[in-house]
């Protein structure tokens, strides 16, 4: 494994890149290149490498869930080897950023998401439309009356008997 240390650090920065690290993964004979370490939000995450010459937009060359436990496995490697290396770790909140943090967190809770209906059962979108405590479904029929216009012969509608699947001789003899 290979660190290179970031210097000067900008903790109150919403993203801050600690350092890059690659990383040897002997059981599937790969190399990780260029590894993030990062603090993200106050949380320490590891970042996937990203490709030479990619342009804003550009998919990577390989993508991990940044809170999942292959990324929690490379984070806990990278983040020891920073620390035995001298790495600065980042401060801890003051009292009145963790307030802040705690306020937002509690708005946050409480804040309950606009109330969304369908336009036509006027029920709450994201609710199960079958749920048993519901009214029954509500069916309706409307009359209607189709009509079938063919340019080149009137008589012959066997393609429209075709695609509504009635066989052309029982049209015949129900029409007589």
């Amino acid at each position: 494994m290979g660190i290179n240390l970031q210097r000067n650090l900008g903790w109150n920065r919403h993203l801050t890149i600690m350092c890059f690290a690659d990383i040897g993964l002997d059981d599937i004979e790969t190399t990780l290149r260029a590894v993030a370490l990062a603090r993200h939000n106050g949380e320490i995450i590891v970042l996937p490498p990203k490709v030479p010459g990619a342009k804003l937009g550009d998919l990577g060359g390989i993508q991990w869930n940044t809170r999942g436990k292959f990324a929690q496995a490379i984070r806990d490697v990278i983040l020891a080897g920073y620390e035995k290396m001298g790495g600065e770790m980042p401060p801890e909140p003051t009292v009145k950023q963790q307030t802040g943090i705690n306020a937002a967190r509690r708005f946050v809770e409480k804040a309950k998401p606009a109330v969304r209906r369908d336009h036509v059962t006027g029920k709450r979108i994201g609710e199960d439309p079958f749920d048993a405590k519901d009214a029954p479904i509500e069916r309706r029929v409307v009359p209607a009356v189709f009509s079938v216009h063919e340019a080149a012969n009137d008589n012959d509608v066997s393609g429209v008997l075709r695609t509504l699947g009635i066989e052309v001789e029982e049209a015949e003899r129900a029409c007589g």
